[in-house]
């Protein structure tokens, strides 16, 4: 049952991570709103367009921020909270009532992990569904083509590529697909669109691409046994499906679009991989393991603060929070060690997320002994 303490550290855990977000957002707005504001002025109609770009461009990014910087604020913020506590001597009576230090730590423990919840959110209903606007040039309103990264569909070996792509309308201009002999045709084919389509899989049919009035025509190209099942003519029209899994997604950025999925998105093309590389694979699993790992990350990080910052013998608060910081910088560091060894194939995937836990919450375990009681 919650208690005024409680109620009292927790509203004091969500103001100071709500303050200590918009500084932080603040800052990285005023340092990269200043050195790009000749991007934001491209086309610009006046000083009231360029603000007017600006708080667009800036509003979607504040949810990829979050997503950045989150859960390090979350952790962070328990910092701050119980050192001030500590600061201003409200621990003290109460450890001299006799309640577990732990159990202060409860209120700023759920504020983690309310926080944490909300960066799961954000990352699994909103990143997704704003991500053309996040990965969109600055100053750009309207959604303009991106250069399209051509590809083999690693399934069917078919080629698929075009002049541009338009990611908000799952469209490709001037699309260009090779069929691949002697697999899909008994000769090398290339099909020819104006426009080719991306149609998401359903249980009535699978994922693939809409070519509108290819060349050559569907009865005019040679296909084998396997090929009838791919390329498949759309009922009365001169359209052809080509059926991939390779998506508008998988066309452009290709090695940064996977961190704009949802975890859902992100398991279906780790078990379907539609990449050109096994590297790719290796970094959308590191992903996968980040996020899995994330809230049981950030709740041993609170675990190492605390015994840190409410010692049984202090050197003083500079020092305790000094000392904090320097362990969870090296947490961190080790972290990003894993991740470099685990997408340079040094060890397993696995191995790269759950290394930093093991070692994290090894020390957690071993500093409850010096917290004060």
């Amino acid at each position: 049952m919650a208690t005024t303490f409680d109620l009292y550290v927790l509203r004091r855990y969500l103001s100071t991570f709500l303050v200590m977000f918009i500084s932080t957002y603040g800052l990285f707005v005023v340092i990269d709103g200043f050195t790009n504001v000749d991007s934001f002025q491209e086309g610009g109609h006046g000083a009231g367009s360029v603000l007017l770009r600006m708080v667009e461009y800036y509003s979607y990014q504040s949810s990829m921020f979050l997503d950045l910087v989150g859960s390090i604020l979350a952790v962070v913020t328990v910092m701050v909270v119980l050192a001030t506590l500590q600061r201003h001597s409200e621990i003290a009576p109460l450890l001299a009532a006799g309640i577990p230090t732990y159990r202060l730590s409860v209120p700023a423990m759920a504020g983690m992990l309310l926080v944490t919840a909300g960066v799961i959110a954000n990352r699994e209903l909103i990143i997704p569904r704003i991500a053309l606007n996040i990965q969109g040039p600055r100053g750009a309103i309207e959604h303009k083509p991106r250069r399209i990264e051509p590809m083999y569909d690693p399934a069917s070996r078919i080629w698929i590529g075009g002049k541009r792509l338009y990611p908000a309308t799952r469209r490709i201009v001037v699309a260009r697909f090779v069929l691949p002999a002697p697999s899909i045709a008994s000769e090398l084919t290339t099909l020819r669109a104006d426009e080719a389509v991306y149609v998401a899989g359903t249980e009535a049919h699978p994922a693939g691409w809409v070519l509108h009035d290819p060349t050559p025509a569907r009865d005019q190209i040679r296909l084998t046994a396997a090929g009838r099942k791919l390329v498949i003519p759309v009922a009365e029209s001169t359209d052809i499906f080509i059926a991939s899994n390779v998506s508008f997604n998988h066309l452009y950025n290709r090695t940064q679009s996977y961190k704009f999925l949802t975890t859902g998105e992100l398991i279906h093309r780790i078990a379907h991989p539609a990449v050109s590389t096994m590297i790719s694979v290796r970094r959308q699993k590191l992903e996968l393991h980040s996020r899995l790992v994330q809230p049981i990350s950030n709740m041993i990080a609170v675990l190492i603060v605390i015994p840190l910052l409410i010692r049984r013998e202090s050197h003083g608060l500079v020092t305790s929070m000094a000392v904090c910081t320097a362990l969870l910088g090296a947490m961190m560091g080790l972290v990003e060690v894993c991740n470099y060894l685990g997408g340079a194939n040094l060890i397993a995937t696995d191995l790269a997320a759950w290394v930093p836990m093991i070692v994290s919450g090894s020390t957690a375990v071993w500093l409850v002994g010096v917290v004060q009681t």
